[in-house]
């Protein structure tokens, strides 16, 4: 009897320990995003809504994502530099820049993608307006940014290059 009360503590205490180090694993690996649209230097008017197409995955679990656009007029990439800071007169078209949290996408139908390891999200909730505070969208290159963030905080992201002008086709995806 004694002997089965030591058999039973050791198989106790090797449990524990083994579930022990599961949950002292850390997680180092970021979030992958495979980006099937928009196209790199795809074309939108302005107006026209962003057919967004991606692929989401984590080896633990997902966390959430968020999409921004803004100007690249100044040759700014995503390495270091930062763009500067230029004013604009009543008269010149305002720049586009706008941000989406994953919140806005579910608040219009989409499933989160919290505790997930994989998703495909495919939708077209993304407009370009034709003018910001009266004054017409600026023409140009923008770079369009998904970020992902996994479960334990580590963050991804992809940027690719838009054009936002009058002169882009209808998008029939």
């Amino acid at each position: 009897m004694k002997t089965n009360h030591i058999i039973v503590l050791l198989m106790l205490a090797a449990v524990t320990a083994f579930s022990g180090c599961d949950s002292n694993e850390i997680d180092t690996a970021k979030p992958q995003i495979l980006l099937s649209e928009p196209a790199e230097e795809e074309a939108y008017a302005p107006g026209s809504a962003i057919h967004f197409v991606v692929t989401l995955s984590d080896n633990v679990a997902l966390a959430s994502y968020k999409v921004n656009i803004h100007g690249a007029f100044d040759g700014h990439t995503h390495s270091a530099v930062q763009p500067s800071l230029t004013r604009a007169t009543d008269a010149e078209p305002h720049p586009f820049e706008r941000t989406w949290m994953e919140s806005e996408f579910i608040a219009q139908g989409e499933e989160p993608i919290a505790g997930k390891q994989q998703v495909i999200i495919n939708h077209r909730l993304m407009v370009i307006p034709d003018s910001i505070e009266g004054r017409p969208v600026k023409e140009g290159h923008y770079h369009f940014t998904v970020y992902c963030t996994d479960s334990s905080g580590q963050e991804s992201f992809i940027a690719r290059e838009v054009e936002i002008t009058h002169e882009a086709g209808e998008h029939l995806h």
